[in-house]
Formats: structure tokens, sequence, C-alpha cells
């Protein structure tokens, strides 16, 4: 399965990674190299919990839509 991810820190950008069904949001965040306490990820506009497996309840998704968002910066 693959995962389209769009992250927003100052600039946007978009990456497609490989996950597995029982990946959870925390293991996208890992493949990223994100720290989560920096960020939200939503998924089609609301948060998910980071221990939450992004296949959810839909397990035949071919390609799923995640959004993450900086929340922290430097100061």
């Amino acid at each position: 399965m693959e995962a389209k991810v769009k992250i927003i820190a100052g600039k946007e950008e978009e990456k497609r990674i490989e996950v597995l069904q029982d990946d959870t949001y925390e293991k996208v965040l890992e493949k990223l190299n994100i720290n989560p306490v920096e960020v939200l990820v939503l998924r089609g506009g609301k948060p998910v919990p980071e221990d939450e497996t992004v296949s959810g309840n839909n397990k035949n998704e071919e390609e799923i839509d995640i959004m993450i968002i900086r929340i922290v910066s430097g100061g």
C-alpha cells in the first residue's frame, strides 16, 4: 500500500512512501524522520492518534492521503 504524504512546515512538500497494513501513524513519522511531538497528523482533514493503524477500516485502499503539519518552530 502506498501513502501520499503532504508535509507543511513553512513550505509544502509531498512524498510517497510504502506502508504496511499494520503500520501506525507513528511508524509513518518514523519512516519520514519526523519527531511526533512537533507535528499534527491529519487524514481526511481530521486529526488521527499516533497509535492508530494507517489502514484503519479501509484495508482495501491502494493509496492513503496523509497531511502532516509542523506545529513547533524554532524561536
